[in-house]
Formats: C-alpha cells, structure tokens, sequence
C-alpha cells in the first residue's frame, strides 16, 4: 500500500513537472527576418536580448538578419512571417499590387542614419569634392537611406566621384576598408570601429552634425525603419503579430529608461552572433544618434497618415523612386498601412 501511494506521488509530481512544462511552451510563434544588425532596428535586437518575446508567450524563429535585398522575397515566399526593414523596400512589393501590411515604425527617417566615412588619405568632405570625377563611392542601392542621404551630400558639396553599391551593409564595409573605393556611407557604429581601428576618416558625423547641416541633407521627417508582412499571413497569424508588436513596444519603453552605454554593452555581450566584433563602445555611440530617431511617448511606432504622406512624397527626388506617386491608390494609406495589431496589442 505504501509503495501504491509513494508510486501515485511521484506520478502526480511527473504530471504537474509536465504541466508546467507545457505551461511554459510558447503559445505562439513568429518567422522573423531582419534587414541588417544595426540598431535603427533596436527594439527587436532589445527585445531579443532580453528574452522579452519568450516571456510574452512568443517563440521568434529569427531566419535573417542581413535581409535587406532578400527581405521583400522572404515575405511573399512565406520564407518570413514579419520582416523589419526600411519603409521603401516594402514599397517595391506594394507597387506591384500585392497585398503588403504596414504594422508599426520602429525608427524615425534622418540625416543621422548614417555616416559618411573616407579611407584615411582624405580629410574632408571638400578633399572628396576636390577629386572631381577621380573618386569613387560605395553604399546600398536606392530604395535605401544610405542612397537618400547621399543625394543631399551629393548636392550640398557638388561631389561627382563615380558611384557603386553593394546589397548587404558588410559587402559595403567591407569594400570601404579594402582601399578600394574612397568613401563610403555606413552605419554609424561600423564609422565608428573603423575610426577608431585607424581605416578610415569620417566625414559626415551624425553624432555631431547640427540639426541645420543635417536637415539641409535629408529634409524630411517620416517613418524609415518598420514591421511588414503579407496581408493575408498577418491574419493567419494574428494572435502572434499582436504579442510581437507588444514586445516592441515593451522595448521601446526598456530603451528610453536605459543609458546609451548600457545598451551597447546589451548588445554586444548578448548578441554577438548578430553585432560579430562591433565593440560596445561603437554601438553605444549609435544608441545616443537613435535617441533622436526612435519615436517616443506611450504610441511610439503607430504610423500616422501623415507621416505616410510625408514618405510617399519624398520617394521620387531621394529614394530613386521616379515613377512614385502619392496618388497611386496601390501605395495609399488604406491600402497598405494597418494598425489595427498596433492597437489591438495593447489588450495583451
């Protein structure tokens, strides 16, 4: 009889150890790809590091993060359920008439996206100029703002080097540190390693540039980083979109009580597969830039009409959209930009 019951025991032990088990299985889960390791994209990189989507019940399948050619092609394949991107590579999938979903911003649109570096014989921006057509430069192609804001620097300072692109942001630093090219535009916390390794100058500082300067080369104030996924696939899943868009927002509100300095070293001890050998000191340097990019208060991420006006109307003269035009009923606000998870996920 008391074997009976010390077997009974450790059989109700086994089923409650088994029902906590099961208790603490994510309940749902996501396919998440994302466009480079940068930290425009911060709060999914805060959210993974801190472990913020297990703890909401949500297992994130991360499949890329240097997605930002593959991207667009990763969500239509249904290789990716969310991809985090700039807001006009998502554009290309919407002016073809399929049916794309805008669901949150993650970070503002600006001069201070990136920086403008040069290999270590040029000093300035008007050394670059005094090349004439002797100079060649390196970034993403159009649809990015790398490309964007070189349009600006292009025209404030009369460059005429020749200009060639690469699809990935290490294809490009790795091509800027090679010698081979003389500038290049990057994100600030590879600017920021390169300096300080001696490879390179940097010319355009978006830690030091004046709001002036830096509204004199991008001008306008929109959505640049964001969330997207096919309509369809979104609703299928909708449970665990609306759990993902909590988490961002959770992180967004983790990265304004945070110090620049405690960020990066977040990142870099937590992350190192994603951020390789950027020290954390180079990443808490891009944090402070973010600082003035990331939307701020308790709606941080929803996108306004607005501000889709804002982004569609700048398509043409900076991001190499020609053929853009707000008109398009393909691209409309209607069309392609739901917050209806955004705001749903504020009931979780």
């Amino acid at each position: 009889m008391l074997i009976r019951k010390a077997l009974l025991a450790t059989f109700a032990l086994a089923m409650a150890a088994g029902a906590a088990m099961a208790d603490d299985k994510p309940k749902y889960e996501l396919k998440v790809a994302i466009a480079a390791p940068a930290v425009i994209y911060g709060p999914a990189y805060v959210a993974l590091a801190e472990d913020l989507f297990a703890k909401n019940g949500l297992k994130v399948d991360l499949v890329s993060t240097n997605a930002m050619q593959t991207g667009s092609a990763m969500i239509v394949s249904e290789q990716a359920d969310v991809v985090l991107t700039n807001a006009y590579l998502g554009l290309r999938i919407a002016t073809e008439g399929k049916d794309l979903s805008y669901i949150m911003n993650l970070s503002g649109m600006g001069a201070r996206v990136n920086a403008f570096i040069s290999k270590p014989a040029i000093k300035s921006v008007q050394d670059l100029a005094a090349a004439g057509t002797n100079c060649r430069i390196l970034l993403l192609p159009p649809g990015t703002g790398s490309w964007a804001i070189l349009q600006g620097i292009i025209k404030k300072y009369g460059l005429k080097c020749t200009i060639s692109t690469a699809g990935t942001m290490p294809n490009v630093v790795a091509g800027a540190l090679s010698g081979q090219f003389d500038a290049a535009m990057v994100n600030p916390q590879d600017a920021y390693a390169a300096r300080d390794a001696g490879k390179a100058n940097i010319l355009i500082d978006p830690l030091t540039i004046s709001d002036e300067d830096a509204t004199s080369l991008y001008p306008y104030s929109h959505p640049f980083s964001i969330a997207i996924g096919m309509r369809s696939t979104l609703a299928q899943k909708r449970g665990a979109v609306e759990i993902f868009i909590k988490t961002l927002r959770e992180a967004n509100q983790e990265i304004e009580k945070r110090s620049p300095e405690d960020l990066g070293q977040l990142l870099a001890t937590r992350l190192p597969e994603v951020f390789g050998s950027t020290p954390a000191s180079a990443l808490a340097l891009q944090w402070r830039i973010q600082q003035t990019l990331f939307p701020h208060s308790g709606n941080a991420g929803y996108i306004t009409p607005d501000e889709w006006r804002t982004l569609i109307s700048s398509g043409p003269a900076l991001w190499g959209f020609a053929n853009l035009k707000a008109s398009d009923p393909t691209v409309a606000y209607d069309k392609v930009v739901d917050m209806s998870y955004f705001e749903a996920s504020e009931k979780h």
